[in-house]
């Protein structure tokens, strides 16, 4: 859940002060640091400098990193959810964006988080706090189906999910939970993770159904029709009969649309949803219109702000 706030400031009020806690942090360093072919997108691990363990975490959870040298004007730490599994403990796993923040004169600066992390490189330092925390959890609910749905970096708690879930069917050969994970974005040089998850995928005994989708097809030169078209939020609407939301009319790619029938009805499926809170808002009414309770403690829809 990164929240870089802009660096954009009402010059009439006086700027508050932010609270600096790195000297209570741990140190790591950066293990391994790549971008994607979208060179906005970035994969990042930490170890700690020793090679000991990080703390125990739940999937969905998040921890909350910082360096010393971004800038003194907001020395906050920032929430990023761990897209690795806590079978593996030896490092942390994160999937990020860098955040452009707008300015003014219709320019755009570096977030300050991000900013900083884009100029570093494996072997740096990075600090951490040493509690994960956060409530975008499995045990949330004990439906069969479990049904993510995200945008963009929104990804990475259900990357983690589905590690942790591979990892023991590996060894079991057994699965407590099928998986269905909805990944929309712009380009589909922007779908991290694509190749691990079509792996999991490619197994019809573990169960994962891999749904990307690209909501900009018409300008996208790698776009296949292995993938499917039109937001994530618009293939939910396309799914229940509602008129879409974007310019680009959805479509789900091959058999997928059978698949997810199968899968996502309120008698057993639980929908967690991480991202642009435009599409979390747009989905939930339609998901509680549809028999899905969406409050309270029996709630089957669980969100996730990333933004």
């Amino acid at each position: 859940m990164p929240n870089e706030e802009s660096s954009t400031r009402d010059t009439r009020r006086t700027p508050r002060a932010r609270r600096d806690i790195r000297e209570r942090m741990s140190r790591a360093v950066l293990a391994d640091w790549h971008t994607l072919d979208d060179q906005d997108i970035a994969i990042f691990s930490i170890r700690n400098p020793d090679g000991s363990s990080f703390p125990e975490f739940e999937v969905g959870q998040y921890t909350q990193l910082a360096f010393w040298d971004q800038s003194t004007s907001d020395p906050r730490p920032r929430q990023l959810s761990i897209a690795s599994s806590p079978l593996d403990l030896s490092h942390l796993e994160f999937y990020v964006i860098l955040v452009r923040d707008s300015l003014d004169d219709g320019s755009n600066t570096p977030g300050i988080f991000t900013g900083t992390l884009w100029k570093h490189k494996p072997g740096d330092e990075i600090l951490y706090l040493p509690r994960p925390a956060g409530r975008f959890t499995l045990s949330r609910t004990d439906q069969p189906e479990v049904v993510c749905i995200a945008t963009g970096t929104g990804l990475a708690p259900f990357v983690s999910m589905a590690r942790a879930a591979w990892h023991r069917y590996k060894e079991t050969g057994t699965i407590h939970r099928r998986l269905t994970i909805v990944h929309g974005v712009s380009y589909a040089n922007q779908l991290g993770y694509r190749n691990e998850l079509e792996t999991m995928a490619a197994d019809p005994d573990f169960g994962l159904s891999y749904i990307p989708t690209v909501s900009r097809p018409d300008r996208d030169a790698s776009y296949t029709e292995l993938v499917s078209r039109g937001r994530a939020n618009d293939l939910v609407r396309l799914y229940f009969g509602e008129e879409m939301s974007g310019r680009v009319e959805p479509q789900f790619a091959g058999a997928l649309l059978g698949d997810l029938q199968n899968r996502l009805t309120p008698e057993s499926a639980a929908v967690y949803l991480c991202g642009n809170p435009d599409m979390i808002a747009d989905a939930k009414p339609i998901l509680a219109a549809n028999g899905y309770e969406t409050e309270g403690r029996e709630s089957q829809v669980i969100t996730e702000d990333y933004w």
